[in-house]
C-alpha cells in the first residue's frame, strides 16, 4: 500500500508540475507542508484503515488534494490534470472495494454542496476545481467521515484568514490547501472519531 501511495505521490507532483508549467509558465516547488501531507499520508494510510482499498483510497486522495493545494495557493486554481485523476482512482477503488453505494453518497452529499455555491454564487465563492476536489474527498470517506474533513477544513481556513488579517467582507482565501488539511485530518482520525467514538 505505501509503495503505491509512494508511487501516486510522484506521479501526481510530475502531472501537476506538467499542467502548472503549460498554465502559467512556471512550476510550484514542493514546500514542506506539501511534502509532510503527502508523505504523512503514505505513511499513515496503511495504519488507520480497515481495509487496504480503503487506505488507499484515501491516501490517494489526500496526496492529490496535496499536491493541488500547492497550486492553488500559488495560482488560485486547482487543476483538472490532478483532481480528476484522483477522484477517478478513488472511484475504481470503490467499485473494487464494494464500498461505490458509500463512496456515491459522500461524493454526492459534498460535491452537491459545493456545485450548488458555485451556481449560487455564479463562482464568486467557490470554483469548479473545489467541486472537483470534494469530489475525491466525498468517495474517499463516505458521508460519516467527510463532515469531518469538512469542518477541519473550515477551521483551518478560518485559522488562516485570521492570522492572515482576512476576516473581512470580500477577502478571499484559497481552499484547496484547507481541503488537503481537512482530508488529512478525516484520514488519521475520522475513522477513530466515527466508529470508536461515536459509535456509527
Amino acid at each position: 500500500m505505501s509503495f503505491a501511495l509512494a508511487v501516486w505521490s510522484v506521479a501526481g507532483y510530475l502531472i501537476l508540475r506538467a499542467a502548472e508549467l503549460r498554465a502559467v509558465g512556471s512550476a510550484t516547488r514542493l514546500s514542506w507542508p506539501t511534502a509532510a501531507l503527502a508523505l504523512g499520508s503514505v505513511v499513515c494510510a496503511p495504519f488507520v484503515r480497515e481495509t487496504p482499498i480503503a487506505a488507499v483510497a484515501c491516501g490517494v486522495t489526500c496526496i492529490g488534494l496535496a499536491l493541488a493545494a500547492a497550486a492553488d495557493a500559488r495560482t488560485g486554481y486547482l487543476f483538472d490534470a490532478i483532481t480528476m485523476p484522483t477522484g477517478a482512482l478513488v472511484s475504481i477503488l470503490a467499485i473494487f472495494g464494494n464500498t461505490i453505494l458509500e463512496s456515491a453518497l459522500g461524493a454526492l452529499m459534498l460535491a452537491g454542496t459545493f456545485g450548488a455555491i458555485v451556481v449560487c454564487s455564479r463562482g464568486r465563492m467557490m470554483g469548479l476545481g473545489d467541486v472537483k476536489a470534494a469530489y475525491a474527498i466525498g468517495a474517499a470517506f463516505g458521508p460519516l467521515e467527510t463532515p469531518l474533513a469538512i469542518l477541519a477544513a473550515c477551521v483551518s481556513g478560518l485559522l488562516a484568514a485570521a492570522f492572515a488579517g482576512r476576516l473581512r467582507a470580500g477577502a478571499t482565501v484559497s481552499f484547496g490547501p484547507h481541503l488537503a488539511v481537512g482530508s488529512t485530518f478525516a484520514l488519521v482520525a475520522g475513522d477513530f472519531i466515527v466508529h470508536r467514538i461515536m459509535g456509527l
